[in-house]
């Protein structure tokens, strides 16, 4: 009765040698297009010998030469393989990587945009976003001379379609939901307010934001599928980032004058500078425990008037997960109600966006 449920030698045998060929097959694809990025790079560098590329004042190539000595072994994996699995293409971009950096010298190199691009959206599209976020911004780094925005540097990359290819993705469509779900009346349609909330953020700002709240909805969709208890601290953790963009985001909105006339400030001091949230405190919104939190979160969501309900959640979750990494379950309130709360903390955001 057992045996149908082991598998046989002969099983065993046939999947070591589909296994075993496969393996073979993706190196032998590999390897054709290593090799054909080998002749390109040789060709470029030593019988045209076109010269390094300069990554500050006027580019040495047009943008689409720039890409030459790679087109072909770019276009080949594209026009056959690409749509298969991003895994197989982040190995096969990760290896031309490889092979460019080998071929250049202290005092040659190549424009490497297009390979970090296609390294990292496939990369971000298995949602690793740490290796995905940085080869994107690598690549458009690469890129930024380019730019015909006139924009400074620093801003240049987020108008680039790699970068918002990935926002469009990772970033825009879930923060529309819970902008949604907040029910707040907007200056413009929420689309459209998405778009300036973005692109009115500083390039640091930005950078962490996206990846904050983007690894916030992933940690959150992993928890969904199984709660688990590395899930749990890394979502309390991933929300504790949103709510320091937050607090950041509020002290751009406060005079520098005023912000100079202390080392340091903490939330609740921040809010009552600004007359738009008068007779809005902070004080009690600490959270030592767990269940403290559980407390003070039912408190607070049950506060009808709105914007002292997401301050005051904004600062519940930023007190504790500042001083506490002592995750919970889903019966504590934080994983419960976490659609609730994270609406309420895209509600602060938007608010503090708001202020003039």
């Amino acid at each position: 009765m057992s045996a149908k449920y082991h598998e046989s030698p002969n099983e065993l045998a046939q999947f070591l040698q589909a296994a075993g060929q496969l393996k073979i097959d993706l190196q032998a694809i590999i390897n054709l297009g290593k090799n054909r990025l080998h002749f390109c790079l040789n060709e470029w560098k030593n019988i045209d010998q076109r010269p390094s590329f300069v990554y500050t004042g006027t580019p040495p190539y047009p943008y689409n030469d720039k890409n030459l000595y790679i087109t072909a072994a770019n276009n080949l994996w594209y026009r056959t393989i690409w749509s298969f699995l991003p895994a197989i293409n982040e190995e096969y971009f990760s290896a031309l990587l490889r092979q460019i950096k080998r071929f250049e010298s202290p005092t040659y190199y190549f424009n490497k945009g297009i390979v970090y691009g296609n390294l990292g959206v496939s990369q971000a599209a298995q949602m690793k976003l740490d290796e995905g976020f940085a080869n994107i911004l690598k690549a458009l780094m690469e890129d930024a001379i380019y730019s015909t925005t006139g924009t400074p540097a620093g801003t240049q990359i987020f108008n680039r379609h790699l970068f918002t290819q990935f926002e469009d993705m990772f970033v825009k469509i879930d923060f529309e939901h819970y902008l949604s779900n907040t029910g707040m009346t907007l200056p413009t349609p929420i689309r459209q307010f998405i778009n300036y909330f973005l692109t009115s953020l500083d390039a640091d700002q930005r950078v962490f934001f996206d990846y904050a709240f983007a690894r916030a909805i992933q940690n959150w969709k992993i928890w969904e599928e199984k709660n688990n208890a590395f899930s749990a601290n890394r979502l309390l953790s991933c929300t504790q980032d949103l709510c320091l963009f937050t607090e950041d985001l509020l002290k751009s909105k406060i005079n520098p004058t005023v912000i100079g006339t202390r080392p340091y400030w903490i939330l609740r001091n921040l809010v009552p500078l600004r007359t738009e949230f008068s007779g809005i405190s902070l004080i009690g919104c600490g959270a030592n425990t767990m269940s403290d939190l559980d407390t003070r979160l039912t408190r607070n969501l049950a506060i009808h008037n709105e914007l002292e309900r997401c301050l005051k959640i904004l600062a519940t979750i930023r007190n504790y997960s500042s001083h506490n990494i002592k995750s919970g379950t889903n019966r504590n309130v934080f994983y419960s109600r976490y659609p609730d709360i994270m609406t309420e903390l895209v509600r602060a955001i938007c608010n503090v966006r708001l202020l003039p």
